[in-house]
């Protein structure tokens, strides 16, 4: 059985998913739809690891922890992986007029990526 925090961060991930696909399904802003998706995939990471507040850690190290501890050991697929650096980088650079924006057909490769992942993160901590 999670913990409160598990719990809290596994709800907070589905929230930005849901958020996520509103957006989408809306067209409202394909910035703001990445965003909300990679906002859930961090806070799954923060579920899977238990983290209550990231502390010293950065996104970046989390990615890379991600990466070591359960894609290396085929817990879950490079799709994911990829998913996340692809929307790290773009909602990491500067917000300035020459920033790379995505594109409807970014939303539309990574948000099925992500609402698995979601899903999987909740299904391994719930121990099903």
């Amino acid at each position: 059985m999670p913990s409160g925090v598990v719990k809290r961060r596994l709800a907070e991930a589905e929230d930005f998913l849901e958020d996520a696909e509103y957006l989408s399904s809306e067209k409202i802003s394909n910035l703001h739809t990445l965003t909300k998706l990679y906002h859930a995939m961090i806070y799954s990471l923060f579920a899977l690891f238990g983290l209550r507040d990231i502390e010293g850690l950065t996104h970046a190290d989390l990615i890379d922890r991600f990466e070591r501890d359960y894609v290396q050991k085929g817990v879950f697929d490079s799709t994911v992986l990829e998913a996340m650096r692809i929307a790290y980088d773009i909602t990491h650079e500067c917000d300035c007029a020459h920033m790379k924006q995505p594109e409807a057909r970014d939303i539309e490769r990574l948000e099925p990526v992500v609402r698995g992942f979601v899903h999987e993160v909740k299904a391994l901590l719930s121990g099903q």
